[in-house]
């Protein structure tokens, strides 16, 4: 019993997820074992369509309210992965991407709200501009290697607003880092990279190359992004003195507290 008390909700998640992922490399990478017949289809489908239901369920565990814009944001993931799994129609893979789209504009939208309580230095200024330059041209680039597999408008349409709202994501949650150097701003800008990059490897495997590993990794950052998208909006609802306090990557990435910094180590 006391064993039980000790194990936390989050840890459990955090166990329930390396589950994901090992079920996830399997599948791509030793597809082989399966007796049956497309069973490493099957299981990453499961686990993209079970990733976002996971989530909320922990979540909810723990905390009985969500701020409606941060649940309509899974709840469009949620619905842009079941349309991706599915497939029933011609048209799904479209809703899907429409799906992911709106997701990424709500994600703006959060963003532009703190945004708009921060004010730009000279270097920052300089940063964001570099920051919003580099992905503008690495859009460019990817986009004159695939133009020619786009199948129709609305696909490419498609692809143009989400590259366009990759790009806003990256710039504000630079700008949001930048400024404030918290643990939620830090994990906003990681939640924010893995989105972009999994985006990218998705475009490159379905339009220009196929390759398992990318096609993996793909899947992989989906995972992460929704799971630091999950610790975000936990961390937001958590009543918390420390939540605007700041931190640098590697307090981040390595937590430490007051008695193990005065610990003396003798070289």
């Amino acid at each position: 019993m006391k064993l039980r008390h000790k194990i936390k909700p989050n840890t459990i998640l955090a166990y329930v997820l390396l589950v994901l992922f090992a079920l996830n490399c399997l599948a791509s990478y030793q597809s082989d074992i399966f007796v049956f017949k497309d069973v490493d289809v099957l299981i990453s489908k499961i686990t993209t369509l079970i990733t976002t239901t996971i989530l909320l369920t922990f979540y909810f565990a723990q905390k009985n309210r969500m701020a409606t814009v941060f649940f309509t944001i899974f709840l469009l993931f949620f619905i842009g992965d079941a349309l991706a799994v599915f497939n029933l129609v011609d048209i799904s893979l479209k809703l899907a991407e429409a799906a992911y789209l709106c997701a990424y504009l709500l994600i703006i939208f959060v963003l532009f709200g703190q945004l708009k309580r921060i004010k730009f230095d000279g270097i920052v200024s300089i940063y964001l501009i570099l920051v919003l330059l580099l992905n503008s041209y690495f859009l460019y680039v990817l986009y004159g290697v695939v133009k020619e597999n786009f199948v129709d408008d609305l696909n490419l349409g498609l692809y143009i607003f989400n590259g366009v709202a990759l790009i806003v994501m990256c710039f504000f949650a630079f700008a949001v880092y930048l400024n404030k150097e918290t643990s939620q701003s830090i994990t906003y800008l990681l939640m924010v990279f893995c989105f972009v990059f999994s985006d990218v490897l998705k475009y490159i495997c379905d339009l220009y190359v196929y390759y398992w590993l990318f096609e993996l990794f793909e899947r992989m950052l989906h995972l992460i992004a929704l799971y630091l998208l999950y610790r975000y909006v936990f961390e937001h609802h958590t009543a918390s003195e420390h939540k605007e306090q700041k931190v640098t990557l590697t307090e981040y990435f390595i937590p430490t507290t007051a008695k193990l910094k005065e610990i003396r180590v003798n070289l």
